[in-house]
């Protein structure tokens, strides 16, 4: 063991095994010395093994193929957005950067951003009126849906070892709108806003494989307005820290009279191919 390695070489021994006479204040100053040994590998051996003792960073981007489906309403007439808009299922990106350190009163620091941007056409089937604006049965009407968003994460890990789980606030920006158009005639309804939310992330690292699998979800409600928003996931990442994962994303947005749009409940999920680096 390193402890009777570390007295072995602290005392000479002659090989044909002399009477050793240590003093009493000799045998005192050894046996403090092995005791705070001890203490000091006790308290090494408690960190995780995983955790960022100095200052960890992660990023990461990927591609977001999303499936749209849903209804809004500006006004008197309540908008199916594939049957009425004829909205198009498109692929926008999404990255994050998050910044973890020791100090631990102290939340990390997540940053990341998702863009929402679908688009559609269609021949109306019958007449709608959005914002203050009529649209005619057989009209043909170009639809463009933005729900791009920008957060701020304050976590805590709670575990970080084979098993990791933060902990935390959000709050998210969202910017968005929706405009309906056609040749003569052009109706826009925009919202916006700061939504509080509460965080929560827990992966799992197989052990000397690399791989890990994982799960984060944010949310609130309040008010007849609900925001959700989860993802799982499967990664790989590299003994250098280069990583990729695949994951599934859904979203979901529910407004009740939030500045020009008087309702909507939009759902907006699919698959993401990702990559990501930790240094």
């Amino acid at each position: 063991m390193r402890l009777n390695g570390a007295l072995h070489q602290g005392v000479s021994t002659p090989s044909f095994y002399t009477k050793i006479i240590l003093s009493k204040g000799c045998l005192l100053m050894l046996r403090s010395c092995l005791s705070a040994g001890l203490i000091s590998a006790l308290c090494a051996a408690a960190v995780p093994a995983s955790a960022d003792t100095l200052l960890g960073i992660y990023a990461g981007v990927a591609s977001w193929q999303q499936n749209v489906s849903g209804n809004v309403a500006s006004g008197v007439t309540d908008l199916d957005v594939e049957d009425d808009l004829g909205m198009d299922d498109d692929s926008n990106n999404m990255f994050y950067v998050a910044i973890e350190h020791p100090v631990p009163m102290l939340p990390n620091i997540r940053v990341q951003h998702a863009e929402i941007k679908l688009g559609g056409d269609n021949a109306l089937t019958r007449t709608i009126e959005f914002n203050g604006n009529s649209f005619t049965v057989a009209e043909q009407v170009a639809t463009d849906i933005d729900l791009t968003q920008s957060d701020a994460v304050f976590y805590y890990e709670v575990l970080d070892n084979y098993l990791t789980l933060d902990l935390g606030l959000a709050a998210r920006y969202v910017d968005g709108f929706v405009e309906v158009s056609s040749s003569t005639t052009n109706a826009s309804a925009e919202f916006s806003g700061v939504i509080p939310m509460v965080y929560a992330q827990a992966r799992v690292d197989l052990p000397l494989t690399g791989f890990w699998v994982g799960a984060q979800a944010q949310g609130m409600s309040y008010d007849g307005n609900q925001l959700l928003d989860a993802n799982a996931q499967v990664g790989w990442e590299s003994a250098l820290g280069l990583g990729v994962e695949v994951g599934y994303r859904a979203f979901k947005l529910e407004l009740d009279e939030f500045d020009e749009v008087d309702s909507a409940e939009i759902d907006v999920d699919g698959v993401y191919v990702g990559l990501n680096y930790h240094f």
